[in-house]
């Protein structure tokens, strides 16, 4: 992996092959495109099928072979913008973290007041839907080291927790920053990578074909 390029998943980098391709790719091209075995791309592309966000537009027989096996072509019929979507191989869009980080990334926005993870959670929570103020304690941490926040009250001990409070300069747009599984934060609305703990991912072992050193491998 090139240390000064942003870390992407294997499936962030077949839905850029996906979008490059995007009248017709097979999953053997967008795989090898995407450094992603070629189960892992094909359950992605199953998923992705079955959620109406790429469509079957023809088929080829292979030639030679002893069993007849036809190239499926594909090509995409809603294009989500840069972030792949998050889809299992049932077509179910998986989208609810992404909705509970644009509650609070838009009450840190526009509360424009410190708050720590409970108020953060109560701010953010609606009838729909509750933010758990373990998922406000975690996305305030991250912002916090990715530049973001500033620290207003610091916490003490187990007695209460530090108040964040959003800096004016780094209210970069409406799309919430990502916790993305890297353990980094990626924001949308500068396509900049602003935070990682680790640049591999476990996923990338087990879906990837990025080749890792046994040093890498080792620190894991």
């Amino acid at each position: 992996m090139d240390a000064g390029q942003p870390y992407q998943s294997p499936r962030q980098r077949v839905w850029a092959a996906i979008r490059k391709h995007r009248n017709e790719f097979t999953i053997q091209q967008v795989a090898e495109l995407g450094q992603m075995k070629y189960d892992s791309a094909r359950d992605f592309i199953t998923g992705l099928k079955n959620a109406g966000i790429i469509a079957e537009v023809r088929r080829e027989k292979l030639p030679n072979m002893s069993k007849k096996i036809d190239l499926i072509f594909f090509q995409l019929v809603e294009d989500y913008g840069y972030n792949a979507p998050s889809v299992d191989r049932k077509g179910n869009l998986l989208g609810k973290k992404a909705t509970v980080n644009k509650a609070m990334w838009n009450t840190l926005r526009i509360t424009k007041q410190p708050v720590n993870a409970h108020e953060l959670a109560a701010l953010s929570s609606t009838d729909e839907q509750a933010v758990s103020v373990e998922t406000a304690d975690s996305y305030l941490r991250f912002l916090f080291h990715a530049g973001y926040l500033k620290v207003a009250r610091a916490a003490h001990h187990a007695v209460r927790k530090a108040k964040y409070l959003l800096l004016p300069h780094m209210n970069t747009g409406p799309i919430p920053p990502q916790i993305q599984r890297a353990k980094q934060v990626f924001d949308p609305n500068t396509n900049t990578l602003m935070y990682t703990e680790r640049p591999e991912l476990e996923e990338e072992l087990k879906h990837g074909t990025l080749l890792l050193n046994h040093e890498e491998i080792n620190d894991e």
